[in-house]
């Protein structure tokens, strides 16, 4: 089955979609307009009505769509009628595109629980959408924040997004497990997070060259493991310091 949700800039709105069980995949896009394959050029001039987005496959016997629904929510500000964050215009604007009745009924009743906790003291902005036509965005914003894990940590920082997730939804600290194939720790480290029931993203040192630029600057290593807790760099399979930054 399908999802649609625009929340902002898609490179901060793909990556918590792949990383949940049952998705599939999670593609960065434009939806909403009326330009036939826009361009990202196109786009981000404003005129063309639509709205970046992400679509997302998912498997519903492992994953629901409320999930999704509480995914969507805890990556944006949906009261923000303007844009996202830093990104202002009509095509940062949050939406949830519903493909059927059922997605319909339930992205209503999230955004009127969501309204009616009082977590916000304006009203939600999101706009709740038939689905239109999904055009999936260039190769090069596709899993940008694997392709490029500094410019996007960066991005997400001074953009306010990572600061708003943090202060209003409480999220557990960011999780990566840099690895490469024949590592076996890596495997003992994923299956402990696992254990722990601790959502972590995974990088794969032999395919990022980026990544591994990030890990000698940041612990004089590139060898794997190293696991990344927050701001926080642990070389090797360290249980005990992994509980105390995990705990923090």
């Amino acid at each position: 089955m399908k999802a649609t949700f625009a929340g902002g800039c898609f490179w901060c709105m793909q990556l918590p979609f792949q990383q949940v069980e049952g998705v599939v995949s999670a593609v960065s896009g434009y939806t909403g307009g009326t330009t036939k394959n826009p361009t990202y050029r196109e786009v981000s001039s404003g005129r063309t009505g639509h709205l970046e987005a992400v679509q997302v496959t998912y498997d519903p016997e492992t994953v629901s769509y409320e999930t999704l629904l509480s995914v969507f929510w805890t990556q944006i500000d949906p009261t923000d009628d303007a844009g996202q964050f830093a990104d202002k215009g009509s095509q940062y604007r949050t939406a949830i595109f519903f493909h059927d009745e059922e997605q319909k009924r339930l992205a209503e009743e999230s955004k009127k629980a969501l309204d009616d906790s009082g977590k916000f003291s304006q009203s939600v902005a999101t706009m709740i959408l038939p689905y239109a036509p999904f055009y999936p965005a260039e190769e090069y914003h596709q899993n940008y924040a694997v392709k490029k894990p500094r410019e996007y940590g960066r991005y997400k920082k001074y953009s306010g997004r990572e600061a708003f997730i943090e202060r209003t939804w409480h999220t557990d600290k960011k999780v990566i497990v840099y690895s490469t194939p024949q590592c076996h720790n890596c495997n003992e480290i994923k299956a402990y997070l696992r254990e722990k029931k601790v959502a972590f993203e995974e990088i794969d040192l032999t395919e990022n060259e980026e990544a591994r630029d990030l890990l000698i600057e940041k612990t004089g290593h590139i060898g794997a493991p190293v696991v990344q807790i927050g701001d926080e760099f642990i070389f090797g399979f360290d249980r005990e310091k992994m509980e105390v930054l995990l705990q923090k």
